[in-house]
């Protein structure tokens, strides 16, 4: 999915320091959502061009700005590519936490289920019921041959499970699967069940 993308480079004026030289600052927008961070450097605020967001003239502080501004957007579009190719949801927050090496990945949807399916597995004769088990499972690989069908990926970040992902899910299992009525809620039963132990675990931590 195409998303909209900018990298703008701007003095933060409101910064000015004492020897009158401002804060170089970057923000990225995605889909109209923004991020900013400091450059680290300083530049004098008559040597900047708003409009092409660069220094001008060719002092050695001009050229060496501009070789930061042109390789920090060489850097930050490439991110932004990966991530098209790579994942389905691209946001501004992301392109800077892979840029400025913040770790945020994202869990993913099968990894939760997963992690669930992982921890039932070993209580099953306990306090689980092997079918219930196997019905997890079930959900599971349905859910991951939707992806891939669907998005033609083989997982998504939780962030995408939303209440289009879940009808969608409903489309799929009916005309794809051709599963009956009771047993598209059945399915979606499980699925609705793992998004609840993430809110679980997003809450108690």
């Amino acid at each position: 999915m195409r998303s909209t993308f900018k990298v703008l480079f701007y003095l933060k004026r409101d910064k000015q320091k004492v020897n009158g030289m401002i804060p170089l600052y970057c923000r990225i927008t995605v889909d109209g959502q923004e991020v900013r961070f400091g450059m680290k450097c300083d530049v004098n605020p008559k040597c900047w061009d708003v409009e092409a967001g660069r220094a001008t003239g060719r002092t050695t502080e001009a050229v060496n700005t501009n070789a930061l501004v042109e390789n920090t957007k060489s850097a930050i579009y490439k991110i932004y590519r990966e991530l098209q190719e790579r994942d389905n949801y691209v946001t501004a927050e992301k392109v800077k936490n892979i840029f400025l090496g913040i770790n945020a990945k994202q869990q993913t949807l099968l990894e939760l289920f997963d992690s669930h399916n992982k921890e039932k597995k070993e209580l099953v004769g306990i306090n689980f019921a092997k079918n219930t088990y196997q019905r997890y499972c079930i959900a599971r690989k349905l859910v991951a041959n939707f992806i891939f069908y669907k998005y033609n990926l083989h997982d998504v970040s939780l962030k995408e499970v939303n209440g289009q992902f879940i009808e969608d899910f409903d489309v799929y299992l009916l005309s794809q699967c051709n599963f009956s009525k009771n047993g598209i809620i059945t399915i979606q039963k499980k699925l609705r069940h793992i998004i609840e132990v993430l809110m679980i675990n997003r809450y108690l931590n």
